[in-house]
């Protein structure tokens, strides 16, 4: 409950009559109360929208990024959902008066003839809902869609992030996630191919209304310097013989291991859970840790993971994007760290679009938990 007390009017000299002293003090009552009531809606919107949701973003960080840790720690690790928050606001006012009996010598000067005051109160219930269920882990284990993927890139400054987070090969060309061998140089081409296309808007996406809508790749090849970036980009993919002449360039893009057979790119795309092991992969484990066998051995990350880091500090950090303790210290991203910044934060999103998406709007939230008195 969040209380706070408000005394606008106290006076002890000069003090009116009984009557009018009841007068005044009714009519400051009426002046608090209408004032309360005018103003408490909009100023409890001002004064608690924004630390709600403030809370809210950071917890959900949080217990991310303890998730993140504990798949390290190969613990498993639980999500509450906040279903709802209900604020009841109410402000309560009072009034008093003192009045003297007997010789005003005795009372004279320590008296006062009447206070007001008003009383705000805020008593918050928050809603929880613990994350599981088969539609849930269903959305968390499949592969990025390639509608999601367009939409992505689209939106994004760069979408070379993008490409190197969710594609895992194309055509013949893979992405590895860890470095269990060495790593394609191909893959890192292709990136910086499709992504300098795109950022000219030389190279978009669209839809083929014609062939069961499916999506298509657009290569606008009318300057010399996108006709070359084409080139190089088909002859990559291994289907330059199928798209010759200067034109725009239409080819296929379909969810496939290869597509190099009909002239087209064939993707397969990593799902959220991949990403949530390749950042696992990424946190630092105490030497003690370690040499106990406690945490699980990972690879070293691949491309996609070899720029981002989960620090370990004994002590709580002081630049720190997001921190939680376990097992005795805290793990944290540092809030200089862009890389692991933007990936944690598409992980985050994404992780929670599947548990909006899983959840069931009809059923009664689990945990509801009142905070007052």
């Amino acid at each position: 409950m969040l209380t706070q007390k408000i005394h606008p009017y106290s006076s002890a000299s000069p003090k009116p009559p009984c009557g009018r002293s009841a007068s005044i003090a009714a009519t400051v009552l009426t002046l608090l109360v209408t004032a309360g009531c005018g103003h408490t809606g909009p100023a409890a919107i001002q004064n608690g929208r924004l630390a709600y949701n403030e809370a809210i973003l950071a917890t959900d960080n949080q217990q991310m990024l303890l998730a993140v840790v504990k798949e390290r720690y190969a613990e498993r690790a639980e999500l509450m959902a906040v279903a709802s928050v209900t604020a009841n606001i109410r402000v309560r006012a009072d009034a008093g008066i003192e009045i003297g009996v007997g010789d005003s010598d005795n009372y004279d000067g320590n008296l006062v003839p009447f206070s007001a005051g008003a009383t705000y109160e805020e008593n918050p219930t928050i809603s929880y809902v613990p994350v599981n269920g088969a539609q849930y882990l269903r959305k968390l284990l499949s592969p990025m869609t390639i509608e999601a993927l367009v939409l992505l890139t689209g939106s994004a400054r760069d979408p070379s992030s993008i490409y190197t987070m969710f594609i895992a090969k194309v055509n013949t060309i893979k992405n590895q996630d860890y470095s269990f061998n060495r790593r394609d140089p191909r893959f890192e081409r292709f990136v910086e191919l499709a992504s300098e296309l795109e950022r000219h808007r030389d190279m978009h996406f669209a839809i083929d209304h014609e062939h069961d809508d499916r999506f298509v790749i657009v290569i606008d090849r009318s300057n010399e310097r996108s006709a070359a970036l084409a080139k190089e980009f088909l002859e990559l993919l291994g289907i330059a013989s199928n798209h010759t002449g200067d034109g725009a360039l239409t080819i296929p893009l379909v969810m496939a291991p290869d597509a190099r057979a009909f002239g087209g790119i064939g993707i397969m795309t990593r799902s959220v859970y991949d990403l949530v092991e390749i950042l696992a992969s990424a946190v630092e484990v105490p030497p003690a840790d370690l040499a106990e066998g406690v945490a699980a051995n990972y690879p070293a990350p691949s491309y996609v993971g070899e720029k981002l880091k989960i620090n370990w500090s004994q002590d709580r950090p002081d630049r720190a994007y997001v921190a939680v303790p376990f097992r005795g210290g805290w793990f944290f991203v540092d809030e200089r760290d862009k890389s692991t910044k933007h990936f944690f934060r598409v992980l985050t999103g994404l992780w929670y679009s599947a548990i909006s998406d899983s959840q069931n709007p009809s059923s009664a939230p689990v945990l509801t938990v009142p905070v007052s008195r």
